[in-house]
């Protein structure tokens, strides 16, 4: 009994010295959102890509509003997003799976994943908040300009034409 007790204060200890909190502070955050139209009778088989670009950085600017420089930055992570009808009328639970990429408009091949949701859950719903992906997306957004890229795949077929937003934000980070 005695040697359980301390096998478990030991791995207490292991435990509490092994996990680090994160000590990066966010310098500030980037907000953008994108509006697109899902047409009606889309199928079930096909991923649905819904591209927009070029959108311009706001990254330059509230860098230097903020006073930090490029040095200063660590990364730019995903932070918060929520894809839902514009009107915030239109059930989306036909929408199956939820991938959202960030690429270079004048290189459409440099993409990564930044936020997504798969599956959807089965429940009436408006809007889906979407999971940040882990990836530092600095690359994307020090340029001037970049594109969004919204994968969708439907469990039913696309009701009726909806008209969509994709509101995103980003965190700057710092030491």
């Amino acid at each position: 009994m005695l040697r359980r007790i301390q096998w478990g204060v030991l791995l207490a200890v292991l435990i509490m010295v092994a996990c680090k909190k994160d000590r990066r502070t966010e310098f500030f955050e980037l907000n953008h959102f994108i509006d697109f139209e899902i047409t009606p009778g889309l199928n079930t088989f096909d991923t649905h890509f819904y591209v927009v670009e070029p959108l311009l950085s706001q990254f330059a600017v509230k860098l230097a509003a903020s006073g930090k420089t490029i040095d200063d930055v660590v990364a730019i992570e995903a932070k918060d997003a929520y894809l839902g009808s514009t009107f915030g009328d239109i059930n989306l639970e036909f929408i199956h799976q939820i991938s959202v990429y960030i690429f270079d408009p004048f290189n459409p091949s440099d993409k990564i994943e930044f936020f997504y949701l798969d599956p959807t859950p089965f429940k009436n719903s408006t809007s889906w908040r979407l999971f940040p992906g882990i990836a530092d997306i600095s690359p994307w957004l020090e340029r001037d300009y970049f594109g969004i890229e919204v994968r969708l795949n439907f469990r039913q077929v696309s009701p009726s034409l909806i008209p969509m937003r994709f509101e995103f934000d980003m965190r700057v980070m710092g030491e």
